[in-house]
C-alpha cells in the first residue's frame, strides 16, 4: 500500500495548476522585471521545444552555471517537460571542478551564463568540451558565441510544439553534486516524489501563503535555494530573485518591499541585522526568516526577534542528500528556536547513536542518524560513498554530531570533522563561537586547529570585526571567554583579524581555506 504523505505530482503540474488558477499571478520578481504563470509556462514551453529539437531526450542529464536569473527558472521547467534531469552547477566552479561534473554526470548540454568580473563561464565551456566527448552541445545565456554555440534567446523564439507525455511523480528529476573535487565524486539523484513531497510539507510547517513573496539569498544551483522555489512554486506565490549574492544588494533587494519570506544562511541574517538604515515598514514585512547551512548562534535568534518585529525565525537543518530534515515550527517558543534545530519534517527519523551504532538516551551526544523517504538511497557511481554514509537499512549517518530531548527536539553541536583535538582534548569550535559573537566587536568568528608540533593542534581565531567598531584584542576576546566561564583549553592562542570568511554558497565557513592561511 502506498504511504499517503507523497505529493504524487512533477514540476510541471504545479505549474499548469498555477496557470489555470491565477494565470497573471506572479510568479517571478527580480530587478529588472517580472513574470507570471502563464509567461513562466510560456517561455518554458518554448525553451522546451527548442531543447527537444536539438536532441535533448528523457534521462538525459543536462548542467548549468547560471546565477540567479529568471532563465535558470525557465531552464528548469523547460528541461522537467522535455523529461530531463537538471544538474546545476555552482558558479564558483572552475577549470577542474566545472569539468569534473560535466563529464561525470554524463552530461550531454551545458548551459551557461555571461561573463562574471572578468571571467567568462563560455570560454571555459568551449574547452571543456574539447576535454568530454559525450557533452554535445553548449548554449549560452545574455552573450555570443561562435557558431556552435546555441543563443538561449533563440530557444525562447522557438514556436512551442506539443511534447511527448511527460514524466510520473517517481521518475527522477534532479541532480545535485555535494562536492566538486575529483577526489570524491559525490552526486546525488531525485525523484519529484522526494524533492516536491519534502518541499510541501516544509512550505506547510513554515505556514508560507499565497500572498507572500519568497526571496533566498543562496545560490538557486543548491538544493537548499531549489527547495525555496519549489515552496512557492507549489504555494503559488512569487520567487524574488537576487541575481549574486552581497550584503548591498540584499538589503536592496529586501528594500524593494517585494519579500515577505527569506530562506537562508545565518550570515545573511547577520549581514541584514547590520544594515545601518533599513526602513521599519519594509522590516516589518518579514514574517519569516529560515535559517540553514550552518549552526546557527543563538544570540542571533534573538536579535532576529528584536529587529525584525513581525518576523518567525525558523531553524533548519538538512542535506542534499535528504533536502530539510528537521526544523523549528513558527508555534515553537522561543528557548526552543534559539537553541535546537527543531523536529522531524513528516515521515522523517532521526537517531543519535554512539560509534558502534547504537542508539543513544534522550540528552546524550552522539551521531546523528536520519531515516526518511525522501533521502537518497545510493551516490550516484559511487558504491564507497554509499557504503560509508547509508547503513544497510537505510540510515543516513550525517557526519553531524547532537543530542536530542525527550519530545524530540534536536540540537546541532557541530561537525565530526571540524573538532579541534589540542593535546588529546578535543571540543567543536561553535562552542566558542557562540560566545565570541557576545563581545560588540565581533560581527563574525571562526575557530580552527593549527598545526603543533608539541600538542598536535592550537587554537586559532579568525574575526570580521563589527561595523563602525576597533578590532578587538586577543586579550579582550579570551577575558570574555573566562568571564563566560568557557574552559581555557578552549580560548584562542592565536587571533587573525579579516574583512570576511570565506564561506560556500550556502553560508557554511569553509574551514579548510582557513587552515591554509596559518
Amino acid at each position: 500500500m502506498r504511504a499517503r504523505f507523497w505529493l504524487d505530482k512533477t514540476l510541471s503540474q504545479l505549474l499548469q495548476e498555477n496557470v489555470e488558477a491565477d494565470p497573471d499571478g506572479l510568479a517571478v520578481v527580480w530587478n529588472k522585471g517580472r513574470l507570471s504563470w502563464s509567461e513562466l509556462d510560456d517561455r518554458s514551453n518554448r525553451v522546451a521545444t527548442g531543447l527537444s529539437q536539438i536532441g535533448v531526450q528523457p534521462g538525459d542529464v543536462v548542467t548549468c552555471q547560471l546565477a540567479n536569473l529568471p532563465e535558470f527558472l525557465v531552464l528548469h521547467h523547460a528541461l522537467a517537460k522535455c523529461g530531463a534531469i537538471f544538474n546545476p552547477a555552482h558558479m564558483a566552479y572552475r577549470g577542474v571542478e566545472a569539468q569534473h561534473i560535466v563529464e561525470f554526470s554524463e552530461s550531454t548540454l551545458l548551459v551557461v551564463g555571461p561573463s562574471v568580473k572578468g571571467f567568462s563561464y563560455l570560454d571555459l565551456a568551449l574547452k571543456i568540451k574539447q576535454r568530454v566527448p559525450r557533452l554535445e552541445r553548449i548554449i549560452a545565456v545574455g552573450e555570443p558565441g561562435p557558431g556552435e554555440v546555441i543563443p538561449f534567446e533563440q530557444l525562447e523564439q522557438t514556436p512551442a510544439r506539443s511534447l511527448p507525455a511527460g514524466p510520473r511523480p517517481d521518475d527522477p528529476f534532479m541532480m545535485f553534486f555535494t562536492s566538486g573535487t575529483t577526489a570524491s565524486p559525490k552526486a546525488t539523484l531525485h525523484t519529484y516524489n522526494m524533492r516536491l513531497t519534502n518541499s510541501w510539507i516544509c512550505a506547510r510547517d513554515m505556514g508560507i501563503q499565497k500572498d507572500d513573496g519568497m526571496l533566498c539569498p543562496s545560490p538557486l544551483s543548491h538544493l537548499w535555494g531549489l527547495l525555496n522555489y519549489w515552496s512557492s512554486v507549489i504555494q503559488g506565490c512569487p520567487q524574488v530573485l537576487l541575481e549574486r549574492y552581497g550584503p548591498e544588494e540584499f538589503r536592496q533587494t529586501v528594500s524593494r518591499g517585494e519579500t515577505t519570506v527569506i530562506v537562508g544562511a545565518p550570515a545573511h541574517a547577520m549581514d541584514l541585522l547590520a544594515a545601518p538604515s533599513l526602513d521599519a515598514e519594509i522590516l516589518s514585512k518579514i514574517r519569516r526568516f529560515a535559517l540553514s547551512g550552518t549552526t546557527c548562534p543563538s544570540q542571533l535568534v534573538g536579535r532576529m526577534r528584536e529587529q525584525l518585529p513581525n518576523c518567525k525565525p525558523i531553524v533548519f537543518w538538512g542535506m542534499t542528500e535528504m533536502g530539510g530534515a528537521f526544523y523549528t515550527r513558527p508555534e515553537d517558543p522561543p528557548e526552543i528556536i534559539e537553541n535546537t534545530v527543531g523536529r522531524a519534517s513528516g515521515p522523517c527519523v532521526v537517531a543519535v547513536v554512539d560509534e558502534k551504532g547504537q542508539s543513544l538516551p534522550a540528552g546524550q551526544e552522539g551521531e546523528l542518524t536520519v531515516k526518511s523517504p525522501f533521502s537518497i538511497s545510493a551516490y550516484f557511481k559511487n558504491p564507497e560513498a554509499t557504503q560509508r554514509s547509508i547503513t544497510s537499512d537505510g540510515w543516513f549517518q550525517t557526519g553531524d554530531l547532537g543530542k536530542m530531548d525527550k519530545a524530540g527536539h534536536i540540537q546541532i553541536l557541530g561537525r565530526k570533522k571540524e573538532l579541534i583535538n589540542r593535546g588529546g582534548v578535543k571540543f567543536l569550535p561553535q562552542n566558542v563561537e557562540e560566545v565570541l559573537l557576545r563581545h560588540p566587536a565581533v560581527h563574525m568568528a571562526a575557530m580552527v586547529g593549527m598545526p603543533d608540533d608539541r600538542l598536535g593542534e592550537r587554537n586559532a581565531c579568525f574575526v570580521v570585526p563589527a561595523a563602525g567598531e576597533g578590532p578587538p584584542s586577543l586579550e579582550e576576546l579570551c577575558r570574555l571567554l573566562e568571564q563566560e566561564g568557557t574552559s581555557k583549553f578552549m580560548w584562542p592562542e592565536r587571533l587573525e583579524i579579516v574583512k570576511s570568511l570565506p564561506l560556500t554558497p550556502t553560508g557554511k565557513i569553509q574551514r579548510g581555506l582557513l587552515r591554509e592561511k596559518l
